[in-house]
């Protein structure tokens, strides 16, 4: 039995629905996950819903909000938050308006410079989830335009490829800020990603950072370890998941396959319901 913290499905970039992807967790022997969208609960209720049919398994609601630093992106996850706020959600919207404008423009400068690609492609592959980077560079990858999902973003819509796209920026603090005063626990996803970790860990923590991804996706023992000292040192709850956004998309890991023991959902829940106290 195991945990998996970190799940998309087609609210936001995944493939699966979110009754798929309750599903095929389950399957997997998963009994604690979390359903993290960019920028998005709308699928919350349909998964919550959905795992009330399977005995013994734990839904814990959850977002990832992206942000930004001088160095790079930093993404940081939000467990428990409270969906009902009417403030959050208009945030939300917000964000996911800046990610369609994002995309459209992305795509307006892909065929600038000869790459064969339309905004109808775009929409057709995202559904109906929130439009994101991951859907162009599929429709990239697809049609043979570039090697691979991740070249796609390596070569053309990456920060510093000629298509990218700046959008609307929120400081990792502020993120955690927003977060915490939703009710929420405030979660630093996939450190090794992170620019200037050390030098920028301090102010997150100050800020209300109470964990940091330590067993993602297929980071290796040397890595997991000096997360594992850096929670230990930050008095940070070591959390994990496999970033999953369905078969062949952008995953390194396969659903919950990031080595995630129960035990770690389990301190989550439990850390929940301290903080409630």
């Amino acid at each position: 039995m195991k945990s998996d913290l970190h799940l998309h499905s087609t609210i936001s970039d995944g493939l699966l629905t979110p009754t798929e992807l309750v599903q095929k967790a389950f399957e997997a022997g998963i009994r604690i996950m979390a359903l993290t969208d960019h920028d998005s609960t709308d699928g919350l209720a349909e998964a919550i819903a959905t795992a009330g049919n399977y005995k013994d398994l734990t839904l814990i609601p959850g977002v990832e909000l992206s942000t930004d630093t001088k160095n790079g992106e930093v993404h940081i996850l939000g467990y428990f938050i409270d969906t009902k706020s009417d403030r959050l959600q208009q945030t939300l919207k917000s964000f996911r308006e800046d990610r369609l404008n994002r995309a459209k423009s992305m795509v307006e400068k892909l065929i600038s410079i000869g790459y064969k690609i339309t905004w109808d492609e775009v929409l057709k592959v995202a559904g109906s989830g929130s439009v994101g980077r991951p859907h162009i560079a599929e429709i990239l990858a697809e049609t043979g335009q570039v090697s691979s999902i991740k070249a796609a973003f390596d070569e053309l819509i990456g920060r510093n490829g000629p298509a990218y796209t700046e959008r609307r920026k929120m400081d990792p603090e502020t993120a955690i800020e927003l977060i915490s005063q939703h009710s929420g626990i405030p979660v630093l996803a996939h450190p090794r990603e992170v620019d200037h970790l050390d030098e920028i860990l301090p102010s997150l923590v100050t800020s209300g950072l109470k964990g940091m991804e330590t067993y993602y996706g297929l980071y290796s023992t040397e890595e997991r370890t000096r997360f594992q000292q850096l929670c230990e040192k930050h008095n940070l709850l070591a959390t994990g998941g496999s970033d999953y956004h369905g078969p062949d998309r952008a995953a390194e890991c396969d659903l919950g396959d990031s080595k995630t023991n129960l035990e770690v959902g389990q301190l989550l829940l439990k850390m929940h319901d301290e903080l409630k106290i």
